[in-house]
């Protein structure tokens, strides 16, 4: 499948993660049924699944709505719908795409198509996963310290899995504050490494290409120049949003457990969620399938919830996490794909602004309304 420039292998994804995720599912079901589990599935009470469904998708709104914020502070102004149908599509594809973060490119695709740039796209989606990231570690390791009974529950097993999690996250940060104070330095690297590869594929116009990236890697060090010298406030309020967001998507546990009649300890499991966010959102099989099932099934088990329904937990738990928004984004990016075929091969307004340097797209946009 190809979606504007970039083209994404879809069907091994999605076999990878439905397949791994089903295998999981059943291994999890098999290992946790007793003979109470059959009982306490009679007497699951419905109501809290739609508690559950409402959190679902104030984790989408919250999500969108700091998209929204982080991509118009650019200048550029992004409907909030836009942004939820971007969000929605990233998931679909961070499902069939190793590690949580592949779906970023077609994000970005979406909003371009909006009339975003892809300097500013890719910024926006940048500072966004960096907020992210910064709540899930930030708030991972204020647990573990603070809570160091959770640490004694845990036992060993999470110091090996958190320690390999923290090493993937300082590489990241160590790439992202080059990309900020030492930019001659990666655009020297990043147009190096640009050419020999495309020296090597043989692709025609390679130095034109490559001109292009390292253009856009300026207008991505002026966006990012903007957050944190202009736009603090919306970077706070994108920052509250991230959390936001993040605590709507760990209440659903609570909601499910709750549902499922299970005694638990509820600041505990609250608590676990972030931590198991955490090592989920750098996971490196397709949307954390398999990762995500064992993980969250071995960390209540760590706390004491009764087995006899941690596998229908889980089944229901990444129903609501994961399946649902995979699901829809499905068919976002069919709808993608559909439009994309009809679309003229010639290059429209959209596509020529998104090319501009920074700044140069909205003077372009006067002098067009000029001529007609």
């Amino acid at each position: 499948m190809r979606i504007g420039n970039r083209d994404y292998r879809i069907k091994p994804g999605l076999t990878i993660f439905l397949s791994l995720s089903v295998l999981s599912a059943l291994v999890i079901f098999i290992i946790g049924t007793e003979p109470g589990t059959w009982n306490r599935i009679r007497h699951i009470r419905p109501e809290y699944a739609l508690l559950a469904g409402a959190l679902m998708v104030a984790h989408w709104c919250f999500n969108a709505l700091r998209f929204k914020i982080l991509v118009n502070s650019l200048g550029n102004n992004v409907s909030f719908r836009v942004s939820l149908k971007a969000f929605i599509a990233n998931i679909f594809v961070s499902a069939v795409t190793p590690s949580q973060t592949g779906g970023g490119p077609v994000q970005i695709y979406v909003l371009n198509r909006a009339g975003v740039p892809i300097a500013k796209g890719f910024t926006g989606c940048l500072m966004g996963a960096v907020l992210a990231v910064f709540c899930l570690l930030t708030s991972t390791v204020v647990i573990l310290i603070a809570r160091p009974d959770l640490r004694v529950e845990f036992g060993g097993r999470l110091t090996g899995i958190l320690v390999s999690v923290v090493i993937v996250f300082g590489l990241l940060v160590l790439l992202f504050l080059l990309s900020l104070f030492r930019t001659k330095l990666v655009k020297n690297l990043v147009g190096r490494t640009l050419l020999t590869l495309l020296r090597v594929v043989g692709t025609e116009r390679r130095l034109a290409f490559t001109k292009r990236v390292l253009g856009g890697l300026d207008q991505y060090k002026n966006c990012m120049s903007v957050f944190f010298r202009v736009r603090k406030q919306r970077l706070l309020l994108a920052l509250l949003l991230t959390i936001a967001s993040l605590s709507a998507n760990s209440a659903i546990s609570l909601v499910l457990l709750t549902g499922l009649n299970v005694e638990f300890n509820i600041l505990n499991v609250y608590l676990a969620q972030f931590i198991l966010f955490f090592i989920a959102y750098f996971a490196p099989t397709p949307g954390a399938s398999g990762i995500a099932e064992f993980s969250t099934f071995w960390i209540l088990s760590s706390l004491h919830v009764k087995s006899e329904i941690l596998g229908v937990y889980t089944v229901m738990w990444r129903v609501f996490t994961s399946f649902i928004a995979v699901a829809i984004g499905g068919i976002i990016i069919l709808t993608l794909i559909r439009e994309h075929r009809g679309r003229s091969p010639a290059r429209t307004e959209g596509d020529e602004e998104s090319s501009l340097p920074l700044g140069q797209n909205d003077s372009h946009r006067t002098k067009h309304q000029t001529l007609t």
